[in-house]
């Protein structure tokens, strides 16, 4: 035992303005929200964490205002006194009082790992097995439902040297609108961007069989989560027939769904989302497991600010093998940030920096002014997207 134990716990809801709205299958959003989760040691050290669901608990079932609750009354209880080193100790505790709450988890997880680093003076890609890559080629969404606005988003992303990778986000139009919208865009940028498309499981087989050879034939090179997440061997019937891989991200949440989907052979590729997984260490686990079943990796986000996109990057950086790359593009996305040293995309690429535990800082003029029970808020709207 480290004897360098856990003093407090502090979850803080904060509310990030977007520079555009973002599309998702179930919802549209002009912000964000995320909760800052801070945690003290009994010798003075801060470690920091960010728990961030997509615009609400259409997803997983977990919004800002329930990890919060999670947090201060449920696995702050239990933890305050919990040597910082045993994680393993800190899940078994939780996990035998709070079922699920995955995004809850994963929060303090984080800052757990953040204090580690700071203590042994390393960064936290060193505690989760070594720097294998120094940055990640990142995607951009595309979520407006024009293909003639998003072609022009497009191109003034890839003018800035900000991302040429690009992933279609569909569903909130009909499959026959989305699927012309998708092969529009793909044809639009064909030579100078990688276009994906992600349904997010609105569509069923039926739909799929006429859809994805028309956009496979017009350039989409990735198609994510067309099925809904039960239906894997629906998926696995995809996987087998379409000439684009297919990838699972709703499908794959624990150990047991990887080991569902590898032994039908129900994705060619995994989206490994940290908050997801409950934490940067399960994440790492399930990413192992994945490989071990054939399965490609794929860094996938939950439009984190700069301190989640951080902490994920620290993650991607112990994969060797990003075939397609990732998304770690959510700190691009909010208008404002709460971090000193945004998240920095140069040459088309996320880039990790140097620096002990998850090498990022919190700004506390921003936080103030933009936490969810702030006193004044000095934010602004309407930063252009590139």
């Amino acid at each position: 035992m480290s004897r360098i134990t856990i003093e407090s716990i502090e979850a803080i809801i904060v509310d990030l303005p977007l520079k555009r709205t973002q599309r998702f299958a179930a919802i549209g959003a002009d912000s964000t929200a995320v909760v800052l989760v801070r945690v003290r040691t009994s010798d003075g050290v801060e470690g920091i964490g960010e728990c961030c669901t997509p615009s609400g608990p259409w997803w997983a079932g977990e919004s800002v205002e329930s990890i919060k609750l999670m947090i201060d009354d449920h696995i702050a209880p239990h933890a305050i006194g919990h040597d910082v080193f045993d994680i393993r100790g800190f899940y078994r505790i939780v996990d035998r009082k709070l079922f699920g709450n995955a995004f809850a988890k994963a929060g303090v997880e984080m800052a757990l790992l953040d204090i580690q680093g700071k203590i042994a003076g390393v960064a936290v890609c060193d505690l989760l097995g070594g720097r294998q890559r120094n940055a990640l080629p990142c995607s951009w969404p595309l979520a407006t439902g024009s293909a003639e606005a998003e072609i022009d988003e497009a191109e003034r992303c890839i003018s800035a040297g900000t991302f040429n990778i690009f992933k279609l986000k569909m569903g909130f139009l009909s499959p026959e609108e989305d699927v012309a919208r998708a092969c529009a865009v793909a044809r639009g940028l064909e030579g100078r961007g990688s276009v994906r498309a992600d349904p997010n499981e609105s569509w069923d087989e039926a739909t799929c069989k006429w859809a994805l050879p028309r956009m496979v034939d017009a350039g989409i090179q990735l198609i994510e989560q067309p099925l809904p997440r039960w239906n894997l061997e629906g998926s696995a019937r995809l996987s087998s027939s379409c000439r684009a891989p297919i990838m699972a991200d709703e499908s794959i949440s624990t150990p047991r769904d990887a080991l569902d989907l590898g032994r039908i052979h129900a994705a060619d590729v995994v989206s490994i989302k940290v908050m997801k997984h409950g934490g940067l260490g399960r994440a790492r686990q399930i990413a192992d497991l994945s490989l071990a079943m054939g399965m490609s990796l794929y860094m996938g986000t939950f439009l984190e600010c700069s301190i989640g996109t951080a902490a994920s990057m620290q993650l991607c950086a112990t994969f060797d093998h990003l075939p397609y790359g990732g998304e770690l593009s959510g700190a691009h996305l909010v208008a404002e940030d709460i971090a000193i040293r945004p998240a920095r995309y140069e040459d088309f690429e996320l880039k990790l920096e140097d620096g002990v535990g998850l090498a990022v800082e919190v700004d506390e003029d921003r936080l103030r002014s933009l936490r969810r029970d702030r006193t004044h808020s000095t934010h602004t709207l309407g930063t252009a997207v590139g």
